[in-house]
Formats: C-alpha cells, structure tokens, sequence
C-alpha cells in the first residue's frame, strides 16, 4: 500500500485558515516537521513484505528524507522474529520465504538513533472473498459523461468483519492502426494502471455484514481503456476498526481543499509510537490485514452500444511519397523481382529533402517499398550499338552522320526472330520503370511499444 504523503499530512502545510471574518489563523506545525513516517502492511499473501522510512515534508518539496540505516522487525506473538533488509534507501523488506499467517498477532518494532518505535501487537483477520465484480452502463445526461460503472458486492457470512478496503491494478490491449510489414509485435501491447489509495467501505449501519453495489471505478468514453479488453485485479482488505478510522480521516484530509469551510487540519494519529519518547510524534501507519482477490475480464464486444470509447489513434494516418529508386541510395539487386512489392531497410533512406522534412514534423518512416512502374512484360526491340561504328566503318562517316543515317534507317533494320540485326545482337528494352514509395505517420501510430508493452502478461486470457 502506498500512501500519498503530500496530501495525507496537510498539517505540514501552512494553510491559513480564517478565525473570524477579518483575522486569519495560522496553525503551528513547527512540531511535525522532519517527523518519522512509516508506511507499511503485512498480509496473508506471499511476501515479501515492505516497510518504508521517511521524514516528514513540507507541501513544497516533492518527497522526505528517506532513513536509512534502521533496524527493523516484525515480531509474531508465537515469539518469531523476522529481520527486514533494507533494499534501497528507506526500503526495508523480509525474506519472500517468510508468510505472515491468519489469526496470528504481529507488531513493527523500529529501532533508530538511540530510539524505538513499536506499534500494538494486531490480529491478522481472516481474508473475505469478493463475492463478484460486474458492471453496468450509467447514462448521466447532463449531468456528466456516460460511461461503465464497476461495482462491488462481499459479505462475511460469520459478521465479523465489518471494516473493508480495496485498492486496485487494471491492464488493457490497444492496437495501433498502421501496421508495418515485417513487425507483427508492433501491433498490440499492454497498459497499466492502478489505484493504491484505499477506497474504503463499511456495512457498520446496515443489517448484515455486507456491502451490495459498491461503486468501485467509472470508466467513461475519453479513454480506450474499454475499446478492446480489459481486465482489473480488485484486492479485498479486511481491517480493523482503528485502520479503519485512520485510512477514513486519511481521506477526509486528502478530500481537503482549504476552504472557508473546511475543518482546522490536525496530526493523523497512526498506530506507531515512539516508546522511549512518548512525547515524540510519528507519523503513519502499519497495516495487518486479511487480503483476497479477484479478477473479471471485459471484452468491448460484450459493452452496449451506446458506448462508444476513443481509440487515441484519431489523428493517425499514413503518408506515402513516391521517390525515384536511385535515390534511395542502394545498389540494383538483381535478384529482387521488381514486379513485387518488398519491404527495404528503413536506414537506406538518406538525406532526402522530402522525407527529412517531414521527419522534422515528427513524421517517421515505417516502410519502404520498391516495385514498378509501367509494364515490364512490355518490351522492344532495337538493332544493337555495334549499328553505329558498323555504318561508320561501311560509308566512312564520322560519328554525327552515322547517327543521322541510324536514325533515318532505324525503321528499316529489323531483329530477325533470333534476336540479331544486320550488325550483332539486337538490345532488348523494357517499358517500365523502378520507384521507391516511402510510408510515413507518426511513430505512435505504428509501433504501439512506444506508449506500451507487447509481453502479454501471465494472467490475460483471450476469449
């Protein structure tokens, strides 16, 4: 879990706050700046488990100090303890062989500069399996944007539960509208994107420990989340009552504009305390909480059609220019049948004004093609060059009266059916010619790693 601790802590904040009409109000917070925070969580899932150290900061920098150099443990109530390497700066973490265990008790114990930090020993809850995770199509008007809304339902049929939260990971395909010959895992990839900000939910004032429709995600048509499949990995966190008050009044400060009417903002009691200075504040929270989890997948196929989703591709389309072949500065390569289209190395394209223009518009190319023009099954035939010293040799003319009098006798020198005229061999000409034709577009367009990944994830399943 990762918490968000610009706005988790607005204490930190000098926002001024009006007392009255005419005089404002300035809390102190002299004595939660350079604060130690601690932000970690232990689960029933395989571990490893993370711990994160920092300082305090203040609504102007971009993050705290991370601490480093601390001794961390995790104590079991059996009298196990589990040491914590500290991986990077302020990133301790156990052993993956290590596997907190349900109904057992555990506590973070910190030791750092001479002080000791602990939380309560706290009961790891049974985990609560989502019972499902659907969807509806919700038509807001004018009210908003119409879009799919994901809903939730769970219970816990022993009622003892009481206190949820979720967070959740989301991955969908896209595909790109050009594809380049020759670059098939161009065409499809993978995003990514995840909420680690608790949403939380209790049944507390209803009868039964259920909860029924909760709105966990809207989705509306801006984004191509939707346009061809997508799936979204919901984890269920089953808390106690303090955790929840803490992630509740951690909300209620994020939701916290500075307004006229919001309240004066306050320290967020976590449940670590310094215990060789009880006068010592510190920040943060370490969680102990039963984690289930479940995965639905959604097909654009399945989705009504009133909902019509961006691609993100709409301003994509594909240029062709057309370029003599020499141009493209590579050798005529016999062996290549001309009356084909085939693709040549993109690299070959060299200092052409058309294309480099083009690229400086952020116009890439993506195929180069070289066929023909014209019929090549088309051809001719003419007297070959031994006409001209031959005519020269015969009459005694020099090179200009030779021409003269090859061109006058031209229809009258026939190729016999073997190819020969009175001279020699006669020259074969092919009616076509060789071009190049060079597509371009926008790179985004045609190699969809460049805003994604192609590896198709472990969990995804095609219908």
């Amino acid at each position: 879990m990762k918490l968000r601790l610009k706005n988790i802590f607005p204490i930190l904040v000098a926002l001024v706050f009006l007392k009255s009409c005419v005089d404002p109000y300035e809390p102190d917070i002299s004595r939660y700046e350079n604060v130690f925070v601690v932000d970690g969580e232990l689960n029933n899932m395989q571990g490893p488990y993370e711990v994160r150290l920092t300082r305090s900061f203040t609504f102007e920098e971009d993050s705290g100090i991370n601490i480093t150099g601390a001794q961390v443990m995790i104590i079991e109530n059996t009298g196990l303890e589990v040491t914590l390497r500290e991986t990077r700066e302020g990133l301790y973490c156990t052993d993956s062989s290590f596997r907190a265990r349900i109904g057992n008790s555990y506590k973070l114990q910190i030791t750092y500069n001479g002080e000791v930090y602990e939380t309560e020993f706290e009961t790891l809850k049974i985990p609560i399996p989502i019972d499902s995770i659907y969807w509806e199509y919700q038509d807001r008007g004018h009210e908003g944007v119409d879009g799919i809304q994901l809903l939730l339902d769970t219970h816990d049929p022993e009622n003892n539960t009481h206190y949820y939260a979720w967070e959740y990971e989301e991955t969908w395909k896209f595909v790109v509208p050009i594809q380049p010959i020759g670059r098939p895992e161009w065409k499809e990839c993978f995003m990514y994107s995840g909420n680690y900000d608790f949403k939380i939910g209790t049944p507390i004032q209803k009868t039964g420990d259920r909860m029924e429709r909760y709105p966990l995600l809207f989705i509306d048509e801006k984004t191509n989340k939707l346009r061809w499949r997508y799936s979204i990995l919901v984890k269920q966190f089953t808390l106690s009552e303090q955790a929840y008050q803490f992630y509740s009044n951690l909300i209620e400060l994020n939701e916290n504009q500075g307004t006229l009417f919001d309240p004066v903002p306050y320290s967020l009691t976590g449940n670590v305390k310094c215990v060789t200075n009880e006068e010592k504040p510190v920040l943060g929270y370490f969680l102990v909480s039963g984690v289930s989890e479940k995965r639905i997948f959604i097909d654009n196929k399945d989705l009504p059609y009133q909902y019509q989703p961006i691609s993100g591709f709409e301003s994509c389309y594909s240029r062709q220019v057309t370029i003599e072949y020499e141009l493209i500065q590579v050798p005529v390569d016999s062996v290549v049948p001309l009356v084909k289209l085939l693709p040549y190395s993109l690299s070959k394209v060299n200092k052409i004004k058309e294309i480099d223009s083009l690229r400086h518009l952020g116009i890439s190319v993506f195929d180069i093609y070289i066929y023909t023009v014209g019929d090549c099954t088309d051809t001719t035939f003419k007297c070959g060059d031994c006409a001209l010293p031959y005519l020269m040799s015969l009459f005694s003319l020099d090179s200009l009266e030779a021409a003269y009098a090859l061109d006058t006798l031209a229809p009258y020198l026939e190729c016999d059916s073997n190819g020969y005229c009175f001279c020699g061999p006669c020259d074969t000409i092919i009616n076509c010619d060789t071009v190049a034709q060079i597509s371009l577009s926008e790179p985004r367009c045609f190699n969809c790693t460049l805003t994604g990944d192609n590896k198709v994830p472990d969990y995804w399943v095609e219908e």
